[in-house]
C-alpha cells in the first residue's frame, strides 16, 4: 500500500510536492515506525534545492513516532513504542529505520517536541562536546536564538558552563536567560574577554614588529657560538694562564 510523503520535485515551488510513494520495507535492524509528527530544516529545502537529494527522493531527517513492526532481528525497541529519530528520508508516512538511529521518548515529553530534537539538538551536542565542555569553561553560543542555538544555551547550562547567548536583535534574545543564558548580547557588544587567574597577560607585541621569544641567560652566546661568522667563532680563544709553583 503506498504512502504519503514529501519529495524533491524541481518544478514545484521550494521544489518540494506531496506524493505517494511505496510502502518500505524494513531490512534487518530496522523498525518500522508510523510516523505521526516531523521537523523542517534548512537544510532539507537545501538539499532539494542543490540536487543532493535525487528528484523523487524522500526529504527530511527528523521524524518522531510510533514503532508498527519491530526489527525481524529481535534488535530495537517493541512495537507500540515511542520513538523519535535522526534518518534520511523521514518526512513519509511510514519509514523504516535502523535501530541505532532511533531513541524512546519518554513519557510526559510530546511527540510533537521530540521531532525537533535531532538534527538541531545533535548539532548543539557535538559542537559543545568538541569546544571541551565543562563546569569551568564560558561558552559563547552565536546565533543563540534559533534552534541549534537554543539548545546550545540549554545544555551548555545544565553542564555548569557560564553562558554568553549572541543574538541579532535585543528581540530575538528574549527567553534565552529562562534557558540558561548567563548574558545575553546584541552581535559581540559587550563581550569582554575572560581573566586569567594567578597568570600575568601577555601584552601584545605592536603591528608589524616581530617579538623573538625570550631566551634564558646564557642562551643567545651559547646560539651564536657554533654559528660561521659570529664573534665567537671566528675569535680564538687564549689560553688560561696558570699560576706558577
Amino acid at each position: 500500500m503506498p504512502v504519503r510523503a514529501l519529495v524533491v520535485d524541481p518544478s514545484a515551488p521550494a521544489a518540494v510536492r506531496l506524493a505517494e510513494v511505496p510502502d518500505p520495507v524494513p531490512g534487518p535492524g530496522q523498525v518500522l515506525v508510523a510516523v505521526s509528527h516531523a521537523s523542517l530544516n534548512y537544510g532539507d529545502l537545501n538539499d532539494a534545492r542543490s540536487g543532493r537529494v535525487p528528484v523523487g527522493a524522500v526529504l527530511g531527517s527528523d521524524a518522531a513516532g510510533v514503532v508498527v513492526e519491530a526489527a525481524a532481528d529481535g534488535t530495537g525497541p517493541a512495537v507500540g513504542t515511542r520513538v523519535v529519530a535522526l534518518t534520511s528520508g523521514a518526512f513519509a508516512e511510514r519509514v523504516a529505520i535502523d535501530g541505532g538511529a532511533l531513541a524512546e521518548v519518554p513519557e510526559g515529553l510530546d511527540l510533537a517536541e521530540a521531532a525537533a530534537l535531532p538534527v538541531a539538538g545533535v548539532a548543539a551536542l557535538r559542537s559543545l562536546r568538541a569546544a571541551g565542555l565543562g563546569p569551568d569553561k564560558r561558552v559563547l553560543v552565536t546565533g543563540a536564538s534559533g534552534g541549534v542555538g537554543r539548545f546550545a544555551v540549554q545544555l551548555a547550562a545544565r553542564a555548569g558552563a557560564h553562558v554568553i547567548a549572541s543574538v541579532g536583535s535585543a528581540a530575538r534574545g528574549e527567553g534565552l536567560t529562562r534557558l540558561g543564558a548567563d548574558e545575553v548580547l546584541v552581535g559581540l557588544d559587550g563581550l569582554r574577554a575572560p581573566r586569567r587567574r594567578g597568570r600575568r597577560q601577555r601584552r601584545r607585541p605592536p603591528a608589524g614588529r616581530r617579538v623573538e621569544p625570550a631566551r634564558p641567560p646564557g642562551a643567545a652566546c651559547r646560539a651564536s657560538a657554533g654559528r660561521p661568522g659570529s664573534p665567537r667563532s671566528s675569535r680564538r680563544t687564549r689560553p688560561s694562564a696558570r699560576p706558577s709553583r
